[in-house]
């Protein structure tokens, strides 16, 4: 067995699996990454957030050593990036949104096959195969064509090979794509048992229950910069004082609403709004007005406004403020 790529989350002798400290990278004239500092420790399961074009992709790929920064320091698993790649993909792994399979190979060949290249042997090799497809619920589909599999197993099989060598930092682009409500349980309980044994799972994702129900920590990113990070729950509720989800009901007026609203200083930009019916929901940036100022200057206006309500502030509403942000400023 190669102790290069064999490493035991187990092992672990060092806590913070991944730190970046002043993290920059520039494609020409333009700053991809800006002064990005994170610290994640072993056994975090970590959600990296933001809208498209936010640099997340970037992030992804100075992590999983395919781009070296413009400037700053990365460390994984205790290994500086820079001449050090081989070692660092020894100790990682990193599944794509939708990874390509073979067509002409069964599941269990299809791991086996990365196994070997693992360093695996023999019974040793056949032990962790069934391990992993048994982890991913795939032990009944061993014998399928990869891509004779559904959209969702293929998902689950791209899974179980990214975790064949035990990897201490786990690097997931769209992990739940494709997944029925099922398939995302499992995926919960073997990303969930990866962080118990120790290792980091960093995950970008569009499902925002995913994130919300697995995520220990989560990351803001926005226009290159990691606004903030550290406990979902803390994120969320330093991020709500920024600005909140407003729903305004005026049934019958509501386009007179919309009018009045357009110009109103501290009300985000129209194009990100949402109608539903005779509601209205906005972004309200309470340091320029409040709830109850807003409510007060609607009915002086006689705009026949019937009621507003907070909506709770998530994931999915950090997301919309997000991309409702530069409207604000």
């Amino acid at each position: 067995m190669s102790s290069l790529f064999w490493a035991n989350p187990s092992t672990i002798t060092s806590n913070e699996l991944v730190s970046i400290r002043d993290l920059g990278v520039d494609y020409g004239a333009r700053r991809a990454l800006d002064a990005v500092h994170l610290s994640l420790p072993a056994g975090e399961i970590f959600g990296l957030l933001g809208p498209n074009g936010a640099g997340k992709t970037t992030l992804f790929r100075i992590l999983t050593t395919l781009l070296q920064p413009s400037r700053g320091e990365v460390e994984l698993c205790g290994i500086k990036l820079g001449r050090n790649a081989r070692e660092i993909r020894s100790q990682i792994t990193y599944m794509p949104d939708l990874a390509p399979l073979p067509s002409d190979l069964r599941a269990k060949e299809y791991l086996h096959f990365y196994a070997g290249a693992y360093g695996l042997r023999g019974k040793q090799r056949t032990s962790r195969v069934e391990e992993c497809l048994d982890a991913v619920g795939l032990s009944d589909r061993k014998n399928d064509i990869c891509t004779h599999l559904s959209l969702g197993m293929r998902q689950r099989l791209a899974l179980a090979k990214a975790i064949l060598h035990r990897p201490r930092l786990l690097i997931l682009d769209e992990p739940a794509s494709g997944l029925d409500p099922l398939a995302r349980l499992e995926l919960r309980k073997t990303l969930r048992r990866q962080a118990e044994e120790g290792a980091t799972v960093i995950i970008s994702s569009h499902v925002m229950d995913e994130i919300e129900g697995l995520c220990t920590s989560i990351g803001l990113l926005h226009q290159g910069r990691l606004l903030d990070a550290g406990p979902l729950r803390e994120v969320l509720s330093r991020f709500a004082n920024s600005g909140v989800r407003v729903v305004v009901q005026a049934p019958g007026r509501l386009s007179e609403v919309a009018d009045w609203l357009r110009d109103l200083p501290g009300i985000s930009s129209p194009a990100h709004w949402i109608q539903k019916h005779d509601s209205l929901e906005i972004l309200l940036d309470e340091s320029i007005i409040s709830r109850s100022e807003l409510f007060i200057q609607l009915g002086v206006a006689r705009l026949g406004v019937i009621s507003m309500q907070t909506l709770e502030t998530g994931v999915e509403e950090v997301l919309i403020s997000l991309a409702a942000r530069d409207s604000l400023l």
